[in-house]
C-alpha cells in the first residue's frame, strides 16, 4: 500500500482531499474523469458527485473536450487552490525539519 501523503496525513484522507492531493501532485496535467478516480483512489461514482461542487468553487476547471471525454485540472488561478498548495509545501518542509532535527 503506498504511503499517505503529508497533505492527507495532516489534512484527512477523504475522497475530496484525494482528488484535491492527485490533481495538485499533477498540476501540469488535465485529466479525464476515469483517470482521476483510479489515480485519487476514489470510486467513479464519488467523484461524480464531488465534481459540480469542486467546479462551482472554481477549484478544478475544464480544460478542454477529446471526442465524448471532458478533461480537468486543478485550478491554479484560484485563491483556494494557491493556499492549499502553500499548505502543502509548508506540510512538506516541516516534516522535513522535524526529520532532520531527529537524525
Amino acid at each position: 500500500m503506498e504511503e499517505k501523503s503529508f497533505f492527507l496525513q495532516y489534512l484527512g484522507d477523504n475522497p475530496k482531499m484525494r482528488v484535491l492531493d492527485f490533481l495538485m501532485d499533477n498540476f501540469a496535467l488535465d485529466f479525464s474523469l476515469p483517470q482521476i478516480a483510479q489515480g485519487s483512489a476514489v470510486a467513479y461514482t464519488t467523484l461524480i458527485e464531488l465534481l459540480p461542487g469542486l467546479i462551482k468553487q472554481g477549484i478544478i476547471t475544464e480544460t478542454r473536450k477529446i471526442g465524448k471525454s471532458r478533461l480537468y485540472k486543478i485550478n491554479l488561478d484560484s485563491p483556494i487552490v494557491k493556499a492549499l498548495l502553500a499548505i502543502d509545501i509548508k506540510l512538506s518542509d516541516a516534516f522535513i525539519q522535524k526529520e532532520e532535527v531527529a537524525a
